[in-house]
């Protein structure tokens, strides 16, 4: 099978230049030494948006961090990213960290972007930066009690385990699902599918959540056919990035359809697929993807072969 691995680089939120220094991120008081240092910087989130000024993200350092700058709830501090790595703009070695705030404030030059809208735009730092804070924002506004046993929760290790008084651990959650580009045996065409939740004309891969105690490759199978009706063989995993809306990874695969005609959508979160050429995608047939996506990748990179 002709693979679309590896064409175009990394999927754009998979891209990073952090190191996420999991030893110094553990040392108890690793924020508070690093809110001491001039070289730090904090990264400002609200929700998925945060402040972009000429491309770039907006860092700012721990002693010009706006006043107006007020955290979501006392209980979530600024949280430990990483360090930039030397590839990294900006100084090498600094620490950077994320900061929770209730709604977007002025900065000076800077608006505030989405992470669907700003993604694919930013460089490798910015790019891995935001996408980091804003999957353990997610899990940080909604994890005040532990799933274990129903206790209050109170944060450690720099905001990446809450602990409740029985000494549980409460963890970041990732949920894992696989999106498919499904093509012929010739690869002339591949299936695209419209979700009931889009707009008219938008169409996209087939994806879905893996089911517990499920391999990926049996999550392809299984998600293909309930969607489209189709049984597919040979699935190939291209590549992965996290999609924490609100907690995603999404595993990128491609497989082979022996028997393209035996289309029967589930009608209920499919209501149709279609088979496209690529000629009919590059002619703007229907609304694809935005270009944070991994299913942008995915397409992208089939176009080009």
């Amino acid at each position: 099978m002709p693979s679309s691995a590896g064409v175009g680089g990394a999927p754009p939120l998979a891209r990073s230049g952090l190191d996420r220094d999991h030893v110094s991120r553990i040392v108890p008081d690793a924020v508070a030494r690093a809110l001491e240092q001039p070289s730090t910087r904090i990264v400002v989130i609200a929700g998925d948006r945060a402040p972009v000024r000429d491309g770039r993200l907006v860092r700012f350092a721990p002693d010009a961090l706006p006043a107006v700058a007020r955290a979501v709830e006392p209980h979530v501090p600024p949280s430990w990213l990483g360090r930039l790595v030397p590839e990294a703009a900006g100084e090498p070695g600094a620490v950077v960290l994320s900061m929770l705030v209730a709604e977007p404030f002025e900065v000076a030059g800077a608006e505030w972007r989405s992470l669907r809208e700003v993604g694919a735009e930013l460089d490798d730092a910015d790019a891995g930066v935001l996408v980091q804070a804003v999957a353990l924002g997610v899990w940080q506004r909604e994890s005040h009690h532990s799933p274990l046993d129903g206790l209050p929760t109170e944060f450690e290790e720099s905001g990446w385990v809450r602990r409740s008084a029985s000494g549980a651990p409460h963890f970041p959650r990732t949920d894992p699902a696989v999106i498919v580009a499904i093509h012929d045996a010739a690869d002339e065409r591949i299936l695209l599918g419209h979700n009931a939740a889009w707009p008219e004309g938008r169409y996209s891969l087939i994806a879905g959540f893996v089911d517990p105690g499920e391999s990926l490759e049996a999550a392809v199978v299984r998600e293909v056919h309930e969607e489209t009706g189709l049984r597919v063989v040979e699935p190939r995993y291209l590549g992965s990035q996290p999609w924490p809306f609100p907690r995603s990874l999404m595993l990128g695969f491609e497989c082979v359809a022996p028997e393209p005609d035996a289309l029967v959508p589930d009608g209920v979160e499919i209501l149709d697929v279609r088979w496209f050429t690529r000629d009919e995608l590059r002619a703007g047939a229907v609304q694809l993807p935005g270009p944070t996506s991994i299913a942008a990748w995915i397409l992208e990179a089939w176009l080009a072969r």
